[in-house]
């Protein structure tokens, strides 16, 4: 096996011992100076760290109405605005979805508060954790933002 060096990591090397004398000091001196300003005190407080996080605010989520069964479904599927083929993209999948009644071939999905979405039921399966097979998800409810919540134990 053949080494080469780079021209950056030669260079780098080159102007270690120069670093000192760029500043016109030795490194001798650079350490006298440096246990001076350390006994003097000279050093930056930065005063108390920050307090404890108390940022987490427990969000009030609201339920949505009717029956909504967490399922998944592969990533980045389009969800449809009709239960049609060739309908208007409204959204797309994160992996796992709400989802409700079956209607032609298409299970209704929940996208976000007030928007129903369609996926092909073929593209629909019951839940199934890759990072723990044994985890449960059920939908959580629904932030004020309208964002649906997904509760996986």
């Amino acid at each position: 096996m053949r080494w080469t060096l780079s021209p950056l990591v030669v260079l780098g090397a080159l102007a270690l011992p120069c670093i000192a004398q760029a500043q016109g000091l030795t490194p001798q001196e650079l350490d006298r100076l440096s246990k001076q300003n350390l006994d003097a005190g000279a050093f930056r407080s930065l005063g108390a760290g920050p307090p404890p996080s108390t940022s987490y605010q427990s969000v009030p989520l609201h339920q949505p109405q009717g029956l909504w069964v967490c399922m998944s479904t592969d990533a980045y599927a389009p969800i449809l605005a009709e239960p049609r083929r060739g309908s208007a993209v409204v959204g797309k999948s994160v992996g796992e979805v709400a989802a409700g009644a079956d209607r032609a071939g298409f299970t209704s999905v929940l996208v976000r508060e007030g928007l129903i979405g369609w996926l092909p039921t073929s593209n629909v399966r019951p839940y199934h954790n890759e990072l723990n097979p044994r985890a449960t998800c059920r939908v959580g409810g629904i932030r004020p933002n309208g964002v649906v919540t997904f509760d996986v134990r």
